[in-house]
């Protein structure tokens, strides 16, 4: 759950305030790219299926297709690529620390949670070493 709620607390950090966004091509691109990311995990997830806290429903089922062919956590993907646009937009110091540690925490949360998969779905570890984390062939 801290996890959770240092994510939440940095996205806080590095969006506010939106009303100064300044327009910058670069941010632009990567906000959308964000947004693109983020709503094709959620329709290749299905709410039913999703979840904020970094366990598997008991219920659910492992994704392997949309997003998740490529890369194994889409949705922090898209956390990275929209903070990083929002810097490219309204660019200072404390924001970028602000998105370098939701980096940080977000790598952290990925490996907790992955325990959690690889413990919960048989699967996980073959999925797991045929796709990156977060950028398709890099990361």
């Amino acid at each position: 759950m801290l996890y959770v709620i240092a994510q939440f607390i940095l996205l806080a950090v590095i969006a506010w305030p939106l009303a100064s966004l300044k327009i910058s091509i670069v941010g632009l691109l990567l906000i959308l790219l964000s947004v693109f990311i983020a709503f094709s995990a959620l329709m290749a997830n299905r709410p039913s299926n999703f979840n904020v806290r970094p366990h598997p429903k008991e219920t659910g089922t492992l994704v392997v297709h949309g997003p998740y062919k490529f890369i194994r956590h889409p949705m922090y993907s898209s956390l990275f690529f929209g903070g990083l646009g929002i810097l490219f937009c309204q660019f200072s110091y404390w924001k970028l620390i602000a998105w370098l540690l939701l980096v940080v925490v977000l790598v952290l949360k990925s490996r907790f949670e992955e325990k959690a998969l690889c413990a919960h779905y048989a699967g996980y570890r073959v999925y797991q070493k045929s796709n990156k984390a977060f950028i398709p062939w890099i990361w």
